[in-house]
């Protein structure tokens, strides 16, 4: 992550603390604070001795928690309450002055936006807004082997409700959680729906309308009591470890969360990564048939076609970004827990001046969440899919003025209560096979399948 400064950072006594000590320690010094004017912040920090984020963010008040972890597992978030609220880019104006001497880990906004702002929410998201960034009150960060626990200060902050929020977190949590029972729905009627959007997307793209449509579809789980997010989220991490985990959450029982493998943009300072992830095939059930299964999929003349049009895409939206461009000269596997893609990873050297809310606004949505031409092909999905969206397949991940490492949240479900929703969709290329394109979509799917029993 990057080194932004906010413009007052307190450290508190270097020396590193439990998690529940450091909560304490800092709610013990909110009352001394002077209140910060306009858009600053007051950022009191403390070293940890270790840090396990996902107990800390169980044992949070639910509401408004949220959490991202990158794919390689070194860098994790947590987050609970609301310090600022921002659209992408505008979060800015919070760190552009830094007071002088300033100390401490540099701020990250929590980043979650809808697949189609256009689109009219269903009630199911209306919680969840329209997107943009948060910058949490309380903060547990993790780098490696190095973590922090921070509050963000403005001067709206309810003082009285964050140290409530902090003697809570030093509370221990009930280190015994029974998971509900998770079954799924009856979808009679799902596939038969699915085979006419398909058929109906493969008419326009032989009438040329379109070169790729990508249909998403919902299978629904039910509980027997109400579902803990953080739990699911730890569930499905257990299952598929090379992924982006996400959790948003818009109020008490309802979130939204997931393990994804795509990423939209990585920034470090003036460097950019983006990636086509596109192309599937299932995991074969030992090493040789999964070692067919991949070449398969790299000699597939359907599956290289539609995982170009992505390559294209993003290499193209970077193009009016970046002063220099590199892409893989060939796409490699990229072997996931139940499926393995296509990947083909893009470097690109940015212009001066070009930030965050500029590369996703070029980069998002991608063709392989959407289809080609990727604007016309949002629109249509208005009308082909019988459901909103909401922030399934948008952009989540963390920002700050340095750095950004920002997901594209597939392999995602809606939680609700004791309702899970999760999504999965399949590209429609001339040439492809409704049932295939349905098992395809059931592929992605199994990562749910093993909460349920």
């Amino acid at each position: 992550m990057s080194r932004l400064q906010p413009p007052h950072t307190t450290p508190l006594d270097d020396a590193p603390a439990t998690a529940a000590s450091a909560a304490m320690a800092i709610a013990g010094r909110l009352d001394a604070l002077q209140p910060p004017a306009g858009r600053a912040f007051l950022r009191i920090e403390a070293r940890l001795e270790q840090a396990d984020a996902m107990a800390w963010l169980r044992s949070a008040p639910a509401g408004s928690r949220r959490y991202f972890r990158d794919r390689q597992g070194r860098l994790e978030l947590a987050g609970i309450g609301i310090a600022a609220e921002e659209e992408l880019g505008a979060h800015a104006a919070w760190a552009q002055h830094d007071a002088p001497g300033a100390t401490g880990t540099a701020a990250a906004w929590f980043v979650a936006m809808p697949f189609d702002r256009a689109r009219p929410r269903d009630r199911e998201w209306t919680s969840f807004g329209m997107g943009g960034c948060v910058l949490p009150e309380v903060e547990l960060r993790r780098t490696g082997d190095a973590a922090t626990l921070c509050v963000h200060v403005t001067a709206s902050t309810d003082r009285a409700a964050l140290r409530a929020s902090l003697e809570a977190l030093a509370r221990p949590a009930d280190a015994c959680v029974v998971e509900p029972a998770l079954v799924r729905e009856d979808d009679v009627g799902d596939e038969e729906r699915w085979m006419r959007a398909v058929e109906s997307a493969l008419a326009r793209i032989r009438s040329g309308e379109f070169r790729k449509l990508v249909l998403a579809r919902r299978r629904r789980y039910r509980a027997s009591a109400a579902l803990e997010p953080v739990g699911i989220l730890a569930r499905l991490g257990a299952r598929e470890s090379r992924g982006f985990r996400f959790l948003v959450e818009a109020a008490p029982g309802r979130s939204f969360l997931g393990v994804t493998p795509e990423r939209l943009v990585s920034r470090a300072g003036a460097n950019a990564r983006s990636e086509a992830v596109a192309g599937t095939r299932p995991r074969g059930v030992d090493a040789a048939a999964d070692r067919l299964l991949g070449e398969s999929l790299q000699a597939s003349t359907k599956d290289r076609a539609e995982h170009e049009l992505v390559v294209e895409r993003v290499r193209d939206a970077l193009a009016g970004c970046a002063a220099t461009i590199r892409t893989d000269a060939q796409p490699r596997l990229l072997r996931l827990a139940y499926v393995q893609h296509l990947q083909t990873r893009v470097h690109a050297a940015l212009r001066a001046g070009v930030g965050d809310a500029e590369l996703v606004a070029a980069l998002h949505p991608t063709p392989a969440v959407a289809g080609a031409p990727v604007a016309a092909a949002t629109e249509a999905l208005r009308a082909l899919e019988p459901f909103d969206r909401g922030l399934y397949a948008g952009p989540v991940g963390v920002v700050s003025r340095d750095g950004a490492e920002i997901a594209v949240a597939i392999r995602s479900a809606l939680v609700v209560g004791d309702v899970l929703t999760a999504f999965a969709g399949a590209g429609i290329v001339d040439g492809s096979d409704p049932a295939e394109e349905w098992r395809e979509t059931g592929h992605k799917l199994l990562a749910f399948e093993g909460l349920a029993r």
